[in-house]
């Protein structure tokens, strides 16, 4: 009997025959250590398995729901704006994507949501809020990663205590 059962159902067996062995896992699933960081990568399926993270992943998950929650609950309207879009020349460096159709054109990926929520603003939604994917072709540095994700929200026609009291209460 399995004590760590993740349902309720086990099955109980009288007989088998084994058909094969199975090799050895490539590093101990429950101890980061075993192995270099390049093993885990290469078999992420098992390192996803470690306890710690399997809680990072449900905390994740757990974060986005309470922040969705929380907004939709304060009148905020989630929209997904654009992946692919017009480079443009402020900001870091984009991450260019060739066009298949239109040979020597490239769409960027977004840096961030930043013009299609002002869009978004000035069409009358005055509240918005989106979990999104943003790309910046920059040196990898501690504090700078080529991809990352954030919560973009904007808000029209409110003060700097509405900003800062929105923020704190999320």
């Amino acid at each position: 009997m399995n004590p760590n059962l993740k349902r309720e159902d086990e099955v109980v067996i009288s007989d088998h025959l084994m058909l094969n062995e199975a090799s050895p896992l490539p590093f101990v699933i429950h101890d980061r250590e075993s192995a270099e960081e390049d093993l885990r990568l290469k078999y992420r399926y098992l390192e996803l398995r470690m306890d710690v993270l399997q809680h990072n992943i449900l905390t994740r998950h757990k974060t986005y729901q309470a922040t969705r929650s929380f907004l939709s609950d304060h009148d905020f309207v989630e929209v997904e704006t654009p992946v692919l879009m017009k480079s443009t020349p402020e900001g870091a460096r984009d991450y260019l994507v060739p066009s298949r159709i239109h040979q020597g054109q490239f769409y960027a990926l977004p840096q961030s949501p930043q013009i299609y929520k002002q869009i978004l603003m000035i069409s009358g939604y005055d509240r918005y809020f989106q979990i999104v994917k943003c790309f910046r072709d920059e040196d990898l540095r501690a504090d700078r990663q080529p991809e990352f994700t954030q919560i973009d929200i904007e808000m029209s026609f409110v003060d700097e205590e509405d900003v800062f009291t929105n923020r704190e209460r999320i």
